[in-house]
């Protein structure tokens, strides 16, 4: 069932009129959204963490790279930026241990992020359900 008509208000965190603008306030089309990117952004982030360990740098930027997008597809531009400017600054450093605090920093604030896009995604959900009842 679509629920084209509805206007769910998002957390804070997200910037609500830009998801309903996005995917033409369409729930199940954000739903799927969140859910993949929640999935995909999980996934990167183990191989980020295996490619710091072994030194690659090269790896690192592209797993920074392909997660990138997904922060703006799921409503967070800033957190999209700030993925952009570590995935610049592995391109311009010689050894992962130069970038060290902001490969800590940013993944802290993307395990942090996963958690809220699911804790979001559990409240469309339960929104998604109680208008179709």
């Amino acid at each position: 069932m679509s629920h084209n008509n509805l206007r769910y208000i998002f957390s804070g965190r997200f910037d609500t009129d830009y998801l309903q603008e996005l995917y033409d306030n369409d729930l199940d089309t954000i739903m799927d959204i969140f859910e993949s990117s929640v999935t995909a952004i999980t996934a990167e982030v183990g191989h980020a963490v295996h490619h710091y360990h072994n030194g690659d740098l090269d790896s690192l930027r592209r797993v920074f790279h392909k997660i990138k997008p997904l922060f703006g597809y799921v409503g967070l531009p800033s957190l999209q930026e700030y993925v952009h400017d570590v995935e610049s600054k592995c391109a311009h450093v010689n050894s992962v241990e130069q970038i060290t605090s902001d490969y800590e920093r940013i993944i802290g604030i993307v395990s942090d992020t996963v958690n809220v896009l699911t804790q979001e995604l559990a409240r469309m959900k339960m929104y998604s359900n109680l208008k179709v009842s």
